[in-house]
């Protein structure tokens, strides 16, 4: 008894997925350049991350009189924002780098500008006054 017409898989398919894919892929990197991107990113990060953390914790936490604000809060959660940007941004990069895929470059850049921002924003309003 013959198969029905649904179940005859189509030879066209196959060839015409291949021939679409081939073109188009692009050989990846080695893991090693996302472990080097991420190991130098943090290496580079990391007394920013630390200090950003710390400072983003007593804005939030408030002075030793106990008093806390809204816009204290807030700001306090911002610098927690960008000290997460600062850790997964060379993870982001790194895969970026390797995988060479569009969808993964913008996260990276995101987090990349995040990272920026949070770096100027420490720069300007902490380390150069007590400079």
């Amino acid at each position: 008894m013959p198969r029905p017409h649904s179940e005859i898989p189509s030879q066209r398919l196959a060839v015409a997925r291949a021939q679409s894919a081939a073109p188009s892929t692009k050989p990846q990197r080695s893991v090693w350049w996302t472990v080097g991107i991420v190991l130098v990113g943090w290496a580079v990060l990391a007394y920013p991350i630390i200090l950003m953390t710390l400072i983003s914790l007593v804005i939030m936490t408030g002075s030793l009189d106990g008093e806390v604000t809204a816009s204290g809060v807030a700001l306090g959660i911002l610098g927690m924002i960008g000290a997460l940007a600062m850790l997964a941004f060379p993870v982001m990069l790194g895969f970026a780098v390797k995988v060479r895929r569009r969808a993964l470059w913008i996260p990276a850049l995101l987090t990349g500008a995040l990272t920026i921002a949070a770096c100027i924003y420490l720069t300007v309003e902490w380390l150069i006054p007590l400079g």
